[in-house]
Order: structure tokens, then sequence, then C-alpha cells
């Protein structure tokens, strides 16, 4: 999988809510006590899951900017619980129309919207649990609060190892 840059997912969301969304690529970000929600997303053809892991705050923000709240309004919105119709569709919005960025020069179509790490299962589980790639990003949104957010993968080197088995055979295996 190709990593996507933070100037694609920066054109991305500030195309998306109309204002300026300012991604910048981060070391390794340690886990934070911060409300997360989950993106699922499915590479086609190969059939291979990217989680992407947000602060709630974050995607709560750019939703809100989405549905035209001030800042304030999102902060309330997102202390009701369970969360509001309103609030959750523009947060999966989020999710969908950033599959664009999130899979690079592949595919990456959106599946699945969680809360809780406990609801990311099948191959997402997988990558979640144990991702050969991470991708970290502090993300600002001009007038809003912004946040963090993570892109976990699988991914295959370019050039797969070969290694020699017997005969004229070769065995070709991927390495994450």
């Amino acid at each position: 999988m190709s990593e996507p840059t933070p100037f694609a997912l920066s054109q991305r969301f500030s195309q998306l809510i109309g204002r300026k969304v300012t991604f910048v690529q981060a070391g390794v970000i340690p886990d934070t006590k911060a409300t997360q929600i989950y993106g699922i997303y499915t590479v086609v053809p190969s059939g291979t899951a990217i989680v992407v892991k947000a602060d709630l705050r974050l995607l709560g923000s750019v939703a809100g900017a989405l549905v035209g709240w001030p800042d304030p309004v999102v902060k309330e919105h997102l202390a009701v619980t369970p969360m509001e119709e309103i609030l959750r569709d523009a947060i999966y919005e989020v999710f969908n129309v950033s599959s664009a960025a999130i899979g690079g020069e592949e595919r990456a179509v959106f599946t699945k919207m969680v809360t809780s790490p406990i609801y990311v299962d099948g191959a997402a589980g997988d990558v979640l649990k144990k991702p050969c790639h991470r991708s970290y990003f502090n993300v600002s949104v001009d007038g809003y609060v912004g946040g963090r957010l993570t892109i976990l993968s699988l991914e295959v080197r370019k050039q797969p190892e070969l290694y020699f088995m017997s005969g004229n055979r070769l065995a070709l295996m991927l390495i994450c």
C-alpha cells in the first residue's frame, strides 16, 4: 500500500468542509485518553484492510464544520450520549469521502465506523492488533479543535523477497 500524503489528506478534508485543514506527519504518537473513533476500509481488489483511528473531537470538528455548526456547538453535541444521528451521519460521511485519500494510490472503500476497538473485527481487527505500517498525523482545523489521526495497515514491500526452495522452484514471500 502506498502511504497517503499529508498534502492529499489536507486537500481532501479542506475541500470537504470549505475550511483549511492541515495534516502534519508526526512520529510515533502514544495512545491518549482522548475518546477514539475507528473507520474501517477495504482496499480493492486486494481485500486488505486499513484502519483509521482518530480523536473523536477531531472528527467531531470536521463533521460539525460540514453541517455548519460553530465549534462550541460541536462540543455540546459531542457530550450527548448516545451520539446524535446528525453528528454520527456527518462523521460517517467524513470517513466515506476521505477514502479517496486514505488508500494512497490504491482504491479504499469505507465499510464501517465503530466507537470502540472491540468492534473492529476480521481482517481489520488483525490490522488493529498488529499493524505492519502506521502513519501518524497531527491535524488542525481552522476555527475548530484539531487532534490526532493514525492510519494502520498491512504494507507489502514493493519488491517482494524471493527465496530458493529446491530444484528450480522459487517461493515468493511477502513480509511486512
